[in-house]
């Protein structure tokens, strides 16, 4: 039976939450139903959109980085929740799919009465104010389901509410974002991809490098993405004396697939929810490395040893004696990248999919 989905969030930018939402639209659309996205700015997508999704904005002008962000803007949640409360009775969705915090409580809110309401929890949740942790606990039970990306956090809305109905779906790895080709000869570098921001954590990965650069003079370190941290990297480096063997890269597109003939790719992360430059590495055939951030999806997709290592948070001595394991060893590398071929298949569009369609269906019929 053909279905009608509203797909709602904050907007359309690249992130790893966005990129998500588009491959489920696509992946819904073409296998036979109706995907709507309503996003609170402007109706925008910075990946690419089957020709037959729709895409509409609030134009709500929000700055939503903390409670207090929010507080000011009042007016454009209010103009939001408008648009969302129109879209429900004009579209007659079968169902609502939410994603980010503050797109989570607004449909929950205003849309139950009118379908079923997913919601999907993109981050740590922890990693909030506690204004925005009991706003966040309080609202999100009401939905019909709270999907996870992990079963540690699973875990965390059980504790915090035991009625909640749960799911735990990770995400898909971009078909488009990976490498699927052999890799014949490893460059002698090191990756990591994403916000220059402390979450990331990259000072730890420079850090731990200095440990071990001598010991490998072929190797250096490349780290991709743009934020506010990259005066203090770009210090931090200097003040290292690493400036020819670590670069700040900045943005590139498909850096996973474009790199994949690296020796290694390298996790620092603080936090992460599901980390897709992480799975996207491993489904490229890369061998990992990762902190053990709280949400625990390191530990759910890394098997210590055979396709890439988990250390503790914020250890730097750690870290780089798994960075110096892997380098040292041609041997692990491939094993490594063998190993980490298999998810893949666990986490293609199409089996990540099929999990979706069979939430939503059992949910739309129990209505």
């Amino acid at each position: 039976m053909k279905r009608r989905y509203l797909f709602f969030i904050t907007g359309m930018p690249m992130g790893g939450a966005e990129r998500v939402m588009s491959t489920l639209a696509n992946q819904f659309t073409q296998n036979g139903d109706e995907v709507r996205i309503l996003t609170m700015k402007a109706p925008k997508c910075a990946y690419e959109l089957d020709p037959r999704v729709e895409i509409v904005g609030a134009y709500a002008k929000m700055e939503l980085s903390s409670l207090k962000c929010a507080v000011k803007s009042f007016a454009s949640i209010v103009k939001g929740m408008t648009v969302y409360k129109k879209q429900l009775k004009e579209y007659k969705p079968d169902l609502v799919l939410a994603f980010l915090t503050y797109t989570n409580m607004i449909a929950t809110i205003v849309g139950r009465k009118y379908a079923p309401v997913v919601i999907s929890e993109r981050c740590d949740p922890r990693e909030r104010s506690e204004v925005l942790i009991k706003l966040v606990n309080h609202i999100y039970p009401k939905a019909d389901c709270i999907v996870c990306q992990s079963k540690t956090i699973e875990k965390y809305f059980k504790e915090a509410n035991p009625a909640s109905e749960t799911a735990v779906i990770p995400n898909p790895v971009n078909k488009n974002s990976i490498n699927i080709e052999p890799i014949y000869n490893r460059k002698k570098k090191i990756i990591a991809a994403g916000r220059l921001s402390p979450q990331k954590n990259y000072e730890l990965l420079i850090r731990a490098f200095n440990r071990i650069c001598n010991c490998f003079p072929e190797y250096r370190v490349e780290i991709y993405g743009e934020g506010p941290e990259k005066d203090s990297l770009e210090k931090l480096i200097q003040e290292l004396g690493l400036q020819s063997k670590i670069i700040l890269m900045g943005t590139k597109l498909n850096v996973i697939k474009e790199e994949a003939a690296a020796s290694l790719y390298v996790m620092s992360s603080d936090y992460e929810g599901f980390p897709n430059a992480l799975a996207e590495a491993m489904a490229s055939g890369l061998p990992v490395i990762s902190t053990d951030f709280p949400s625990g999806v390191a530990h759910e997709i890394i098997e210590d040893g055979k396709n890439g290592y988990v250390v503790p948070l914020g250890d730097e001595e750690k870290l780089a004696e798994a960075m110096k394991k892997i380098l040292s060893n041609s041997e692990l590398q491939e094993i490594m990248s063998k190993n980490n071929e298999g998810i893949r298949e666990q986490l293609s569009e199409a089996q990540v999919y099929k999990v979706w369609k069979e939430l939503f269906e059992k949910l739309i019929s129990e209505r």
